[in-house]
């Protein structure tokens, strides 16, 4: 007889083998454009702010106040600072020292997400009411509208550390996005095709003079004045990064879950050094111990500051572990290497 307490629980990421989040090389620096600052020191507490904000995948101020109440001199954790050219426009750049910083934000209990990000597409019609709609397309965007569109999402992108990308269509591509096959799904149809941790689709309709109406995954439910898109758009995307970015920090006194790492697909000594920069960079583990060792295989103990849940969204991201599954009666997450 099945023992109805045993059970195990699949997580899936993403289809197939593949991986879609990417690692975020910049994590730790920050660019602040020149007119939002008022002196060199307000400028580099204004890049600690959002820095804490990609740290912890949130906009709450209460993180905020907990780095008040400790005291902590933001500036402290400065490495380095510049002014750069972006684009055209002056910056400026912010490096943080992790190595001081993260231990800080631990002992005020500041959830933190780490370098394995992910990666949100957005497949958007665009129907202007001026001949046939279209699909936004990375490369060739056709009007302001568009344009301001995609410097939208590359803004929210840099303030909250994450992916928002859209797609880049080849021929094939617009050929299919233009059936009318009631059958035919253009999103999961990118969902397939394309990079990606979750897909957004998004239509945007003229219905009026100078009156737009969006439907899809963000619903305007009334139309909107064109000059209001854009700030709809940002605040739906905050609001959904917002939810899909959460750690809930543990209650007070609480300790953080207890989990055997398995990791299988290991071929080389290489590969087992590999896999401990890869945990290295996953701040959701606060300490792990050696437990099984072969050529192939390697076990772990390891201690989590957080939930399961707060170290499954971090590996949703690693391009080098592949979460299989998760026994939940032995507490064991089961992980390929990825070669």
């Amino acid at each position: 007889m099945i023992n109805k307490f045993f059970f195990i629980f699949f997580v899936i990421f993403c289809f197939g083998a593949n991986i879609h989040a990417k690692e975020l090389p910049s994590l730790f620096t920050v660019n602040i454009p020149v007119d939002q600052y008022n002196n060199t020191n307000d400028g580099l507490n204004k890049a600690f702010n959002q820095l804490l904000k990609k740290l912890s995948g949130s906009r709450d101020k209460r993180y905020l106040w907990r780095v008040g109440d400790a005291k902590l001199n933001k500036i402290d954790f400065v490495s380095s600072y510049s002014i750069d050219v972006i684009d055209g426009k002056e910056y400026l750049s912010v490096e943080f020292n992790r190595a001081t910083l993260i231990p800080e934000l631990r002992k005020i209990g500041i959830p933190l997400i780490g370098f394995s990000r992910p990666v949100i597409l957005f497949l958007i019609k665009i129907d202007s009411g001026e001949g046939m709609p279209s699909y936004m397309n990375l490369n060739n965007p056709i009007d302001s509208l568009q344009t301001n569109l995609q410097a939208t999402l590359k803004e929210i992108a840099s303030d909250r550390g994450v992916y928002l990308e859209l797609p880049a269509f080849d021929l094939e591509d617009q050929n299919f996005l233009q059936q009318t096959n009631i059958l035919f799904s253009p999103a999961q149809y990118m969902k397939e095709k394309f990079y990606n941790d979750e897909l957004l689709y998004l239509e945007i309709s003229r219905v009026g003079i100078n009156q737009w109406l969006i439907n899809g995954d963000f619903n305007s439910q009334l139309s909107i004045q064109e000059d209001m898109v854009l700030d709809f758009f940002s605040e739906k995307i905050h609001l959904f990064l917002d939810s899909f970015l959460a750690v809930e920090p543990l209650e007070q006194g609480a300790s953080g879950d207890r989990l055997m790492l398995s990791i299988a697909g290991l071929e080389s000594f290489e590969d087992v050094q590999a896999v401990e920069l890869e945990l290295e960079k996953i701040f959701a583990i606060k300490s792990r111990n050696l437990h099984f060792f072969n050529r192939a295989h390697i076990e772990y103990k390891a201690q989590l500051f957080q939930s399961t849940d707060a170290l499954l969204k971090e590996l949703r991201g690693s391009s080098k572990l592949y979460v299989k599954e998760l026994t939940q009666d032995s507490a064991t997450l089961y992980l390929e290497y990825l070669n």
